[in-house]
This record gives structure tokens, sequence and C-alpha cells, in this order.
């Protein structure tokens, strides 16, 4: 048997002070009076996979290095020829390295290896060119 509707009960009609109320912008039911809640701010996201670009490896990193570890390879066969391009790989190498920290540039790891070594080929180079002076100086009477 169905029934008209007169069994449910009616929905309370608002008065006009709690109108006033609800007229704060809030769905009803979130207005609480003086307590005021927020939704926290949305946190940026990074791209997908959180990579932040850096700049390719820059020419002078890798000119560096690489005469850096030539000059490391031949200084035992031609230390005195080999000096020159040890001293420029080492130089390329400490500036492009401060371009690195700048941000500037890229190729980190090669100016730091292009460094390290220009700084053992220099001192192999001093040694062969003492080794090589004492070997052939001749001291006779």
């Amino acid at each position: 048997m169905t029934t008209p509707g007169w069994d449910f009960r009616q929905l309370p009609v608002p008065d006009p002070a709690h109108q006033a109320q609800d007229q704060t912008g809030e769905p009803v039911g979130y207005n609480l009076g003086d307590v005021r809640y927020e939704q926290p701010p949305v946190p940026l996201l990074l791209p997908y996979g959180g990579h932040v670009p850096v700049g390719l490896p820059t020419g002078q990193a890798t000119a560096g290095f690489v005469l850096s570890l030539v000059g490391l390879a031949s200084t035992t066969f031609l230390p005195v020829i080999m000096t020159p391009a040890v001293i420029v790989g080492l130089v390329l190498s400490a500036i492009s390295l401060k371009r690195c920290r700048q941000g500037l540039a890229g190729g980190r790891g090669f100016a730091i290896a292009g460094l390290v070594l220009g700084i053992v080929g220099i001192v192999l180079t001093g040694l062969m060119i003492l080794f090589f002076a004492s070997v052939f100086s001749t001291s006779g009477p």
C-alpha cells in the first residue's frame, strides 16, 4: 500500500538568523562559527621523474680532461714536450669547474677528473725531469 506522504516528517524551515550564518560561502554544515578551516596548499609537483635538466657537458670540460689525460699518459715518454698540454688541460678544467659551480654549464665530472689528472701530470712531469737530469748529468773528474 502506498502512502500519500503525509506520514513522513516535514523538513524544518530555516530561520533567517541561521541563514545569515550560512552566507559565509561555505557549504551547509561547514560553517562552524568563528573557527575557520582552510584547505592546505597544493604541493608543487616536479615533472615526471623529478629530474631537473642540467646543461650538457661543455667542450671546455671535455677538452681539459682529454688534454690532461693525454699529457699524463705521455709524460713518461716526452715530459718536456707534453708539459704545455698538461698545463692547458689543467687551466681548462679549472675554468670549466668554475662555470659549473656558477650554474652556467655542465660537465662537472669531466672538469674534476681533468683537474686531478692535470695535477698528477704536473707532479709526474716534475719527477721525470728531475730523474732525467740526475741520470744524464755527468759529474766526473
